[in-house]
């Protein structure tokens, strides 16, 4: 669905101290979309060129915006929903393409309009890059950033006859916590070979109150799972209850304990 905005004529004043927090997300995903749509009311180059800003879904949302506003001359529309992907590494981000396309009308065949449009939008694409140069800044300190190359293209001339037509993309990198999220899920269980492998002999009792404090076992049931030592018990526990004990385990230097799942 194509959202339209039009600006009005006369540009507004803005701080660009004041600008930070409303153009910048509070949830780890910036908004172009308010960004461009800012700049684009406050540039004087736009407002003098007559550009109105839209939110458009892609290429195909950007050809229809052209379709659907035939009064509008110039054009500066934002694709803010795009691809991504996530990295799975030791420090995990998210990258998200924000994509901004531009547009100037002019006579149909006319060459030197259609360059003229394209030195216009050049222009109006550094002085964009110039404001965008703060922001970046600004939102690193919310672990948001961008990459620096950003590259302006033209779109060939058959795209949309009588129409100069031009965007550039910019890479926004949000690193992202994976850890689990126990509440997120349903309590799956999974059967685990829980063995006690060897242990200090004048550390008898602590190893045996460990079994007994962490294995949901009586205490003559611990007792004699330590005395049996190498030994094994099948534990049916959901994986957060198998990952406790695994963290419980790194603060034993006295025993030697090994996890074995079932579906290994």
């Amino acid at each position: 669905m194509l959202k339209s905005d039009s600006q009005s004529a006369s540009p507004r004043s803005l701080s660009i101290d004041s600008a930070s927090t409303s153009l910048r997300s509070l949830n780890g995903d910036w908004n172009a979309t308010r960004f461009f749509e800012e700049l684009i009311a406050n540039n004087k180059l736009a407002v003098a060129e007559g550009f109105t800003f839209c939110k458009v879904s892609g290429l195909e949302g950007f050809e229809d915006a052209l379709h659907a506003m035939q009064s509008a001359t110039a054009f500066c529309c934002v694709s803010d929903i795009a691809d991504g992907y996530t990295e799975l590494n030791n420090t995990p981000r998210t990258r998200r393409i924000k994509t901004v396309f531009l547009a100037m009308r002019h006579a149909i065949d006319d060459m030197d309009a259609r360059n003229e449009c394209m030195e216009t939008m050049r222009e109006l694409f550094r002085q964009l890059m110039s404001r965008l140069t703060l922001e970046r800044v600004r939102i690193e300190q919310n672990c948001i950033y961008i990459d620096p190359r950003i590259s302006f293209n033209e779109i060939d001339r058959f795209f949309f006859s009588g129409c100069a037509c031009a965007y550039f993309q910019i890479a926004v990198d949000v690193y992202t916590d994976l850890r689990v999220d126990y509440s997120e899920w349903i309590d799956l269980r999974s059967q685990y070979d829980f063995w006690l492998l060897d242990y200090d002999q004048d550390k008898r009792i602590a190893t045996t109150q460990f079994v007994y404090n962490n294995l949901k076992l009586g205490l003559k049931e611990s007792k004699a799972f330590v005395e049996a030592v190498p030994s094994k018990i099948v534990l049916d526990w959901s994986l957060e209850e198998i990952d406790a004990l695994r963290e419980a385990i790194k603060a034993i230097d006295y025993a030697t304990f090994k996890i074995v799942s079932h579906e290994q």
